[in-house]
């Protein structure tokens, strides 16, 4: 594929959205060409601070276009199933925002769609993109710290708003939104897959929200690794950055500490809240340019669909184990 890769976004409803764009307008190797949202406030919004020109109410009409290569779809969590299968039909590779879908028979529907149409599917896990959990996997793999026996995880952040609260089109509280980054690295990192999960959630910080705003999870691995997951929306809407994503892993030899956004500066300006002015890791933007590279050379992505479809089915049996207030075996 020579020059540029052309993409298009599809929906700016998932604020990861914004960033991708902005990722896409600062790579050499790519361009954003086309957008489409189905809320025409947010469609004008992205287009003037893009500088896209090409904007679409239907997203059909924009999978038609042969000059685009790649999508990114960052759509409402239950609509991403329709697009992406639209997309694969289309012939276009994707990048699909986590989690890929809000049900296990969509998340099949999308990945059999797109080995069928012969295109890469890459889920949007910019956590296996980030310098250091990447550096912790390098770490894994020369066996520093011998055979892993626990891993420990948090992602907490703010309440999103928007539609993170409406079951019906995320799925899900704080559970759907904040599990599988984490699940995903556990699973990356063991080279495993898990065999039972046991979860427990409240409303305990926003009692008006009709989804759950905290959750913990214990994972137990086929091969006897203990993983669990502090995943709650337990931050004030005040909080300087969006949340974290921290992780301890004993092994049998050694232990691993990684807190992945705490590269920062704090700034105070008066009669400003405190700013936390990141200096880290750009993930989205590796994420997005390692996408280019395997379409181009014709590889498999780091993070698959089949990866955010096996985050997702950990997340689902969490929310079985939390109705059934016992422990579910996987696979579902």
């Amino acid at each position: 594929m020579a020059g540029k890769m052309r993409f298009g976004i599809i929906s700016f409803a998932h604020i990861h959205a914004w960033s991708y764009a902005r990722v896409l307008k600062e790579l050499e190797e790519a361009e954003l060409v086309a957008i489409y949202d189905d809320d025409p406030e947010r469609l004008k919004e992205a287009a003037q601070k893009f500088n896209v020109k090409d904007i679409y109410s239907d997203y059909h009409a924009l999978l038609k276009r042969d000059d685009i290569d790649a999508v990114i779809i960052t759509s409402e969590n239950a609509k991403h199933v329709d697009q992406a299968i639209a997309a694969a039909e289309a012939g276009k590779h994707m990048i699909v925002e986590k989690p890929i879908a809000t049900t296990l028979e969509d998340a099949d529907k999308m990945v059999n769609a797109a080995k069928k149409a012969g295109v890469k599917f890459q889920t949007a896990f910019v956590m296996r993109y980030h310098d250091a959990t990447a550096t912790i996997k390098q770490v894994l793999e020369r066996g520093e710290i011998g055979e892993i026996l626990v891993i420990t995880t948090t992602n907490h952040g703010k309440y999103p708003d928007l539609w993170f609260g409406d079951p019906e089109l995320a799925g899900g509280g704080s559970v759907m939104d904040h599990t599988v980054h984490t699940a995903d690295l556990m699973r990356w990192y063991t080279k495993d897959e898990v065999e039972e999960v046991y979860a427990v959630s409240g409303k305990n910080i926003r009692d008006y929200l009709t989804v759950e705003d905290t959750g913990l999870i214990s994972l137990k691995f086929k091969k006897g690794v203990i993983g669990s997951i502090d995943c709650s929306w337990s931050r004030p809407s005040t909080w300087p950055i969006w949340g974290d994503v921290w992780l301890g892993i004993i092994g049998t030899e050694g232990y691993i500490v990684v807190d992945a956004f705490r590269p920062n500066v704090d700034l105070v300006k008066e009669g400003e809240r405190l700013q936390w002015v990141y200096f880290g890791s750009d993930c989205d933007k590796n994420m997005i340019a390692d996408f280019i590279r395997v379409v181009r050379e014709d590889e498999e992505p780091r993070a698959s669909g089949w990866d955010g479809r096996q985050a997702l089915e950990i997340t689902l049996a969490a929310y079985k184990s939390i109705k059934e207030n016992k422990v579910v075996k996987l696979p579902l």
